[in-house]
């Protein structure tokens, strides 16, 4: 039987011919006739046969629904997995160029940052430069912080006036500070710096080339020279500070036409240090703003605090800076090159002696008048590998 060809039901008629058939030649090959059980046992056995045959097809048919549903669903999942193994090739196409991309990025930033670390340095030392230079200028024109005590005393009287009357001289507070004159010097290793407490003795030093200084365990020669002269300047600055008025800043624009009158409002608060204001100098687009009170001190007072509250719509607070409303001028500016008379500059010394120990020999050298010297009011030796920074100023025994 050929294995390809399905099994074929069979049907009522050929049962039926079968059966015939078989009677017939029963009939003519044997004389006794099949009984009837038989014929129904027979009949009952092909029954049996009939329905296991149908069981066997319909379990066939079953899986060859089965088996195109498992070659749908293969081929559902094939495509499934060529769909994902597509989109998969495109991510990993996307992330390698997010990851150069990524490292790019890393690799400028990382550029930049070693600019501006080196921008930075270069600040720094800038910095550095000009703080040097500052410190320097602030050494150079020191001011003279120390108040000295003057006697004064009573020349005039003048009638007193009410207070609206008062000109705008009793309007503001004016202070006078006077400049003085600072020249320095660096002194090196090897020198040393003598003033004498007679300038005529400095000039006698000056006027020996060379000086021959017996230190007991050598001797040594020294040259004097006079302390290198530098332009120095003296001046006054006068500064008036009103009693009426206050500079303020930081004024937001977003209400510009309200902002003249809200400032009003909050500057007459007496509750926040304020008062009655007089008038109000506010060009809108600078942001800025002048008022003058009606009452002197209110204006100190309310510089005092440095900020001060403006409230907008009841409820918004903006904090303003405010300053005293100051004037100033020079006066007396003088220019002169400081020289001085009564020091002397001592180099080329040469010695390991200890500091102190140099500072006596050179101080007793000095000092004898066989030596042209006469009485030392100080003395500095710098030793070696070292250097000193030495400030002079006006000296009154001079004049």
């Amino acid at each position: 039987m050929d294995q390809d060809n399905e099994p074929q039901p069979l049907s009522d008629e050929s049962c039926l011919s079968f059966e015939i058939t078989a009677i017939e030649n029963g009939s003519e090959n044997n004389d006794t006739c099949l009984n009837s059980e038989a014929i129904c046992q027979a009949r009952e056995e092909l029954e049996k046969w009939q329905m296991d045959i149908l069981k066997l097809e319909k379990e066939n048919s079953d899986l060859i629904c089965r088996k195109l549903d498992a070659e749908d669903e293969r081929k559902r999942a094939t495509n499934q997995l060529c769909k994902l193994n597509s989109e998969w090739d495109n991510y990993k196409d996307e992330f390698l160029k997010e990851v150069k991309s990524c490292q790019e990025m890393l690799r400028e930033k990382n550029q930049k940052y070693i600019k501006l670390k080196g921008q930075v340095v270069e600040l720094e030392n800038d910095l550095q430069r000009k703080q040097d230079l500052c410190d320097s200028l602030c050494t150079k024109f020191r001011i003279n912080l120390k108040l000295p005590e003057k006697n004064i005393k009573f020349i005039k009287s003048e009638q007193s006036v009410p207070v609206d009357q008062e000109s705008d001289e009793f309007l503001n507070i004016k202070c006078i500070y006077t400049i003085l004159p600072k020249m320095s010097v660096v002194l090196q290793n090897g020198q040393t710096l003598i003033t004498f407490e007679d300038e005529q003795v400095a000039s006698r030093i000056l006027k020996i080339a060379k000086h021959q200084i017996d230190l007991q365990s050598e001797k040594i020669q020294v040259k004097a020279q006079s302390i290198p002269s530098d332009t120095m300047q003296q001046f006054e600055i006068h500064l008036n500070i009103s009693m009426k008025k206050i500079s303020v800043s930081k004024i937001p624009n977003n209400l510009p036409e309200q902002m003249r009158d809200k400032l009003e409002i909050s500057f007459s608060k007496s509750s926040l240090g304020g008062g009655e204001v007089e008038s109000i100098e506010y060009p809108t687009s600078s942001g800025t703003a002048i008022i003058t009170f009606v009452e002197k001190r209110v204006a100190q007072r309310i510089a005092e605090q440095k900020k001060y509250p403006l409230i907008i719509n009841g409820k918004t607070t903006c904090w303003l800076k405010v300053e005293p409303v100051m004037g100033s001028y020079l006066k007396k500016f003088q220019i002169f090159n400081g020289v001085s008379k009564r020091s002397v500059l001592l180099s080329d010394i040469k010695s390991t002696m200890e500091e102190e120990e140099m500072q006596d020999k050179l101080k007793i050298h000095f000092q004898k008048p066989s030596k042209q010297g006469g009485e030392v009011e100080d003395i500095k030796y710098v030793p070696k590998d070292k250097h000193l920074l030495v400030h002079f100023e006006e000296d009154s025994a001079e004049k």
